[in-house]
């Protein structure tokens, strides 16, 4: 989000929009008291758990402890950015967004784009149209209806069928003034080599295939997928890569599974178009699939905002187990859970779910394994280890993927796994894993590795409460410190004249937890406008605000529970030890804080005086 923006703008998209109103669009809502109650639309919950509070503008879930303002919910719901759930809310509001100056060459970038918007709409309804209602798409329409897709579904979809003929979309498209050159330039025309009465002759790239439309998060065409109905070489053709598409940085299907993966919590990816389609017919609206390439970094990441976790359900043949062990390690490397669908029965999805019924398919993904057993299955088919130095070098073929897994319990569960598997001892299982986790460290980038340790502290991969915790301070902070912190902030919302008691008796450099820090000075206004470069950091101010709203306050105990806050707070400052301190100002140190890292350093030389260690 660029800082152009007004704040007085923003301010007046919020003033304008009605959150109750917003969030109905999405969830059915019922009054219950001053607040309004729906089913959750970012987990799977049967009991009602999400909350919007009309006086606060907030929304919260207790199941999955999501929560912030209308724009955190838009970002969250549509996967927009700040700027673009901005300029969504302005335009429901009716309020004309400000437009940022732009340089020739952004100009001229955003005119492409535009035009190649329009351009991909235009293929996709002729394609669509072909298919559903001119003649020339009836063979395309049985072959569809032989793999038992149906109306409904070739609409979600938008499926289509290219005639098979050379200039069906050259011609549609000169009707509605596309040149030839622009359907080249972005993928949907061939230019020939030979010259034909001194003109260049164009031809379609895709003729006599079903047409899969290759649509963004928010139904938007931006490629094609075209399949032939026999069985002719290339079995499938997709659109060139172009300055405004990127396969490895899109997802098919990603448009109609969105909300299934938030709804199931998990997203079911799989290899092929096909795949998808017959996997959401079936009622699956989680399931989406990489653009005919192994998956990538970019589409991870991609699915990480949707989702934690991953089901791979590739192919059943050697290349789709080699593919899903691919993206196994990509997704691990994401910190998403990771599980295999097998389906020993069938070469892929859409081939099991001809033969079984959705129930027997829903009972093999209730069957999933975790993708390191599935590896472990995997590398001792047909070749299972008897000897001792093949058990060794099964471990550390599997220990990399096991040391990404962030929870010390699934860690501990893995190493026992293969202890049991192995025949060989947890302490050596251990030892071997923590050994090649040594001697990689300063091979690879240098993160800390929270899970390695065992300490009763607090520490980033932990929940309080269901609470998820981010961006520490400190890698250690007490339950009761967290608790203290949040406290204080729902009690100064309450009484603004306790900020100055907080100020005066703690300063402002013992917070722990930089999102509470940034609540604390921003308050009484409640103005977060500065922090909206990063989306990341905005969407957690937003939750832990909405977060501590939900703290019940009695009025009556306002003054003890502060006061107690504050002990507790600095009853934690004196029991921490030098060399803690030490490691806390090297950290503020990194982190650019050298007002809070001076501070430190400062009590450092007050304890080492008064002959404390």
């Amino acid at each position: 989000m660029s800082n152009w923006v007004p704040e007085e703008f923003i301010e007046e998209v919020r003033r304008q929009t009605d959150i109750v109103d917003l969030v109905s669009e999405y969830v059915v809502l019922k009054r219950t008291g001053k607040n309004f109650q729906g089913i959750c639309p970012f987990h799977s919950e049967k009991t009602p758990s999400f909350n919007v509070n009309p006086d606060r503008q907030t929304f919260y879930c207790f199941g999955c402890h999501t929560g912030g303002d209308i724009f955190t919910f838009l970002m969250k719901i549509e996967n927009l950015n700040f700027l673009e759930a901005l300029k969504m809310t302005a335009d429901k509001a009716g309020l004309d967004f400000p437009e940022k100056e732009l340089t020739a060459e952004q100009k001229l970038r955003k005119r492409k784009l535009e035009r190649f918007k329009e351009i991909h709409e235009y293929a996709a309804n002729y394609f669509h149209d072909v298919l559903l209602n001119r003649p020339e798409g009836r063979s395309g329409l049985k072959y569809l209806a032989q793999r038992g897709i149906d109306t409904d579904t070739i609409k979600a979809f938008r499926l289509g069928y290219a005639p098979d003929k050379w200039d069906g979309l050259l011609n549609e498209m000169q009707s509605k003034g596309v040149s030839p050159e622009e359907l080249v330039e972005y993928g949907l025309a061939i230019k020939s080599n030979k010259e034909k009465q001194e003109q260049l002759n164009y031809y379609d790239r895709f003729r006599g295939r079903i047409i899969f439309a290759i649509l963004d998060n928010r139904s938007s065409p931006i490629a094609f997928g075209g399949r032939v109905l026999d069985n002719s070489l290339p079995k499938y053709l997709n659109s060139p890569e172009t300055p405004f598409f990127h396969k490895g940085r899109n997802l098919y299907g990603i448009h109609y599974a969105q909300r299934g993966i938030r709804e199931r919590g998990y997203a079911l990816l799989l290899e092929g178009y096909m795949d998808t389609i017959a996997v959401c017919k079936a009622g699956f609206t989680n399931a989406v699939a990489s653009l005919g390439t192994a998956l990538t970094k970019d589409q991870a990441k991609l699915l990480k905002k949707y989702a934690n976790k991953v089901v791979i359900g590739y192919d059943s043949d050697s290349a789709g187990i080699q593919a899903a062990l691919r993206a196994g390690e990509i997704l691990l490397e994401q910190g998403l859970r990771v599980e295999v669908l097998i389906l020993e029965e069938a070469k892929d999805p859409d081939d099991f779910l001809k033969n079984h019924s959705v129930e027997e398919f829903q009972a093999k993904l209730e069957q999933t394994v975790t993708f390191i057993e599935f590896k472990y299955l995997a590398l001792v088919k047909g070749n299972p280890p008897k000897a001792i130095p093949d058990k060794a070098e099964l471990v550390r073929k599997l220990a990399p993927d096991i040391l990404k897994v962030k929870s010390a319990v699934e860690r501990e569960g893995y190493e026992r796994f293969l202890s049991l598997e192995l025949g060989l001892s947890l302490e050596a299982i251990q030892h071997e894993i923590n050994s090649l986790a040594k001697q990689t460290k300063g091979k690879t980038k240098k993160t800390e590795n929270f899970s390695l340790k065992q300490d009763i502290s607090v520490k980033k991969r932990n929940t309080i409460g269901g609470t998820k915790i981010d961006n520490f301070e400190d890698s250690f902070v007490p339950l009761s410190v967290f608790r203290a912190e949040q406290m204080i902030i729902r009690l100064v919302l309450e009484n603004p004249n306790f900020k100055a008691k907080v100020l005066q008796q703690l300063g402002n450099d013992f917070w722990r937890f930089k999102e509470h820090k940034i609540i604390f000075e921003s308050l009484p206004d409640n103005s977060f406008n500065s922090f909206i470069n990063d989306d990341a950091l905005y969407q957690l101010i937003q939750q832990r605000l909405a977060n501590i709203y939900e703290l019940e306050v009695e009025d009556l105990k306002a003054e003890m529970l502060l006061k107690d806050c504050i002990s507790s707070i600095e009853s934690n400052r004196n029991r921490e030890s030098i060399e803690e301190m030490q490691a806390r100002m090297m950290r503020l140190e990194r982190a650019g804080d050298m007002a809070g890292a001076l501070a430190v350093l400062q009590e450092i030389g007050e304890r080492l005086k008064r002959g404390e260690q």
